[in-house]
């Protein structure tokens, strides 16, 4: 059974002293015999009622103690490989700095509200409530093991979300694909990575999603894939294939459209291997001559859209620089929210296609794009075509590839 006493030190101080059902006992010096007498009958209390926290636990460091909530959380199974290496680099670069010489019973509610004011003036959003969350966890992991007495993150209100007047007002632009905007991206692609792009916007499946395709997942005469298996890229926690997504929400069958059926069936292994990958790279490189198929990684696709991007805007500028809207910023989201406009002016057996994606211009007023020389042949459209199709070789008629001489850019939009 606990027990506790109070005793007074030669020097004249009142020392508490308890010893716990677990063996393990303590004690605490106090300049006076009512704070002391107080803090006794609180620690009784708290040890009828299960509540009672060692004050010298509190004493560990953030860094100590995270260090040690790390060694445990990372080994769930449930936990994906990018999954760690998100949650890594927040504790590195936003919380280790900031915290970690504190001891755990000095991180206050004060400490927690300062931290993430000036957090939120550094990062954006999304990345200051993922390091909230984070925090959270580790010290809602800190009371569970009864090391401070509450988790101090529960009483510091969560920052608002950002208000774009923009948005509210209804004049954002759009960050999606028109089928004419995609053709002109798909005619400054490098041919070998046309068909990656014809099926990340016609089926809206994400770049880790495509890349894990396996041929035994498509079933062309019925027009149909399943997402099952993805690709995963993670820094130092490794790089591979998953036997399933994130979230059960991701297993999903997704219909095809026939551009999309033809951009799958010229990608299907050769030798016919019902395991093996759709989507791969050129090979050329890891001691794999070129033509052979060589996993792709999504920083690789991601590099090809970039490329892509360039190839097609204005040279002058780069699209990490443009924020004019005239080309999306994200590449996997932005081609993924042009999946329903694009699928459905391909035939897409669902989805219908939005109203902003119904126009017939190929290049807007103020696009980044280079314009065909003076008295140059003038754009014809085949009949009977899908969009995408039409349009990369119009775009490739207007636009022209590569060759910067002679040509001309198109005056940027007024206000």
């Amino acid at each position: 059974m606990a027990s506790a006493g109070i005793r007074k030190t030669p020097a004249g101080r009142y020392k508490v002293w308890w010893r716990l059902d677990d063996g393990s006992q303590g004690s605490q010096t106090f300049s006076t015999r009512d704070g002391a007498r107080d803090f006794k009958h609180d620690l009784l209390a708290r040890l009828a009622r299960g509540t009672w926290v060692d004050p010298r636990l509190g004493k560990q460091t953030f860094e100590t103690w995270a260090r040690e909530w790390w060694e445990g959380w990372s080994v769930d199974p449930d936990h994906s490989p990018r999954t760690l290496q998100a949650a890594e680099a927040r504790l590195r670069r936003h919380l280790l700095p900031t915290l970690g010489k504190r001891q755990l019973r000095a991180i206050s509610v004060s400490v927690v509200r300062r931290w993430q004011n000036e957090l939120r003036a550094t990062v954006g959003y999304d990345t200051a409530m993922a390091c909230r969350s984070l925090l959270y966890r580790i010290l809602q992991a800190a009371e569970d093991d009864r090391r401070i007495e509450a988790n101090p993150v529960r009483k510091v209100p969560a920052p608002k979300p950002p208000i774009d007047p923009v948005a509210l007002l209804g004049r954002a632009k759009r960050r999606a694909y028109t089928p004419e905007e995609f053709g002109v991206l798909l005619a400054g692609t490098p041919p070998f990575y046309r068909d990656h792009f014809v099926v990340t916007v016609g089926t809206g499946l994400r770049a880790g999603e495509l890349l894990g395709l396996r041929a035994r997942r498509v079933d062309l005469d019925r027009r149909q894939l399943e997402v099952v298996e993805v690709r995963y890229d993670a820094g130092r926690f490794g790089s591979g294939y998953k036997n399933r997504p994130k979230t059960p929400a991701s297993i999903r069958v997704v219909p095809l459209a026939g551009p999309v059926v033809n951009a799958i069936r010229r990608r299907l292994p050769p030798d016919g291997d019902p395991d093996g990958l759709v989507f791969t790279g050129p090979g050329g490189s890891n001691h794999l001559p070129r033509g052979a198929r060589s996993a792709m990684s999504r920083h690789g696709l991601l590099r090809v859209y970039k490329h892509a991007l360039v190839r097609v805007a204005d040279p002058v500028a780069s699209c990490h620089t443009r924020r004019d809207g005239c080309w999306p910023r994200c590449a996997t989201a932005d081609r993924r929210r042009s999946s329903k406009s694009v699928s459905a002016c391909a035939g897409a057996p669902h989805g219908r296609r939005p109203s902003w994606s119904r126009s017939t211009t190929c290049a807007p007023p103020g696009w980044p794009l280079r314009t065909r020389r003076a008295g140059g042949p003038p754009a014809t459209r085949p009949g009977r075509t899908t969009c995408w199709d039409s349009c990369a070789c119009e775009a490739r008629m207007t636009f022209g590839i590569p060759s910067r001489r002679g040509w001309k850019t198109p005056a940027s939009p007024s206000g």
